[in-house]
């Protein structure tokens, strides 16, 4: 046997060492303590370390561009929602839970006195309400029919008042009649009255609104809301609500952020994150960022605990693992540059 081949051989019986070497490692006990050991090593480098020496604003800004924003997202994913979300509503557990078992009393009546807190927004949520034509139609509708359920039910006709008979025209057998059949004076009258005035009436109601409900007022009421529907089930507020409506909104959220993350304040909202992220943590070591986030190696190793036993398990399944560890450890074993170092060290 030649120098050559005994180098050969030499490689080869170091490289089946170094893979069952390798493969004992990727067994769970000798793994968890493996990861213990280093994990202790790998925080207290970072530790030492700034968080701008590891990655910059700009890489984080690139790889939210590229896998966010521009990489295609599959119309798989929420056909998959759609689906998913279909189950959960259909479930018997979410059908029977109460609302009092998501949100318990006290953290609604928290959401109330931080929206109280908010008086300038609900000012201006009640204007643009009230500004809405819907709104004004609304009043107006209301108002008609109280006018006129007011001078039927009143028999204002028959009392003689000055004025009221000549301006509705109308015989005294007309007036205990449905509002509908009534005398198109009455009901231009009527009308014309309230277009006059709604204005008015809009603007008193902003008055009323923000004047008038006070803070308490509008806290007991909310929390008399609470009382009538905290024992409820989700089942009674999806009422009305099937698969096909569900299946719809998911449909038209996924539509809608496909466009959302194209626009620019979608790219303003993540690089002020990205930036306010990076001038807090950017250049203080690192170990004020993993304090802030409670990551220890504590807490590292109960998630490897947790995981590690089912995956390794997999792992070592079939040859995939010792394959993998093969192809990788070869390159360096066989490479020219190894077997001669094993030759010369032969010649010794």
């Amino acid at each position: 046997m030649t120098t050559n081949k005994k180098a050969q051989s030499t490689a080869e019986h170091l490289l089946e060492l170094h893979i069952q070497h390798e493969l004992q490692n990727f067994q769970t006990e000798q793994f968890v303590a493996l990861f213990k050991n280093e994990s202790e090593t790998i925080f207290d480098w970072l530790r030492a370390i700034q968080l701008q020496n590891v990655v910059t604003a700009t890489q984080i800004k690139q790889v939210i561009h590229q896998n966010v924003v521009e990489e295609n997202v599959p119309g798989a994913i929420a056909e998959i929602a759609g689906e998913a979300a279909n189950k959960l509503f259909n479930s018997k557990k979410h059908q029977k839970t109460q609302l009092n078992e998501i949100i318990s009393r006290e953290q609604f009546e928290g959401f109330i006195d931080k929206l109280l807190e908010l008086k300038e927004q609900r000012n201006n949520g009640i204007d643009k309400v009230i500004d809405l034509p819907i709104y004004g139609d609304l009043i107006s509708g209301i108002l008609y029919k109280a006018i006129i359920r007011y001078i039927v039910d009143s028999n204002l006709i028959s009392k003689n008042i000055p004025g009221v008979s000549s301006m509705l025209k109308m015989g005294r057998s007309m007036v205990n009649k449905t509002v509908p059949k009534l005398g198109g004076g009455i009901e231009d009258s009527v009308r014309s009255y309230i277009t006059d005035s709604l204005d008015f009436i809009l603007d008193e109601s902003k008055s009323f609104l923000e004047e008038s409900v006070s803070d308490e007022e509008l806290k007991t009421s909310a929390m008399e809301l609470w009382s009538i529907i905290e024992s409820k089930s989700l089942a009674e507020f999806q009422k009305g609500m099937d698969s096909l409506d569900l299946s719809e909104f998911v449909a038209l959220g996924y539509e809608f952020w496909l466009q959302f993350r194209k626009s620019s304040y979608f790219k303003h909202c993540y690089e002020t994150v990205v930036d306010y992220f990076f001038k807090k943590y950017g250049k203080s070591p690192f170990s004020e960022l993993l304090d802030d986030l409670a990551i220890t190696p504590e807490r590292a190793m109960v998630e490897v605990e947790r995981f590690a036993p089912q995956v390794l398990e997999t792992l070592n399944k079939g040859d995939f693992l010792e394959g993998l560890l093969r192809r990788h450890l070869e390159k360096f074993y066989l490479s020219p540059a190894a077997l001669k170092a094993l030759e010369d060290s032969s010649t010794v």
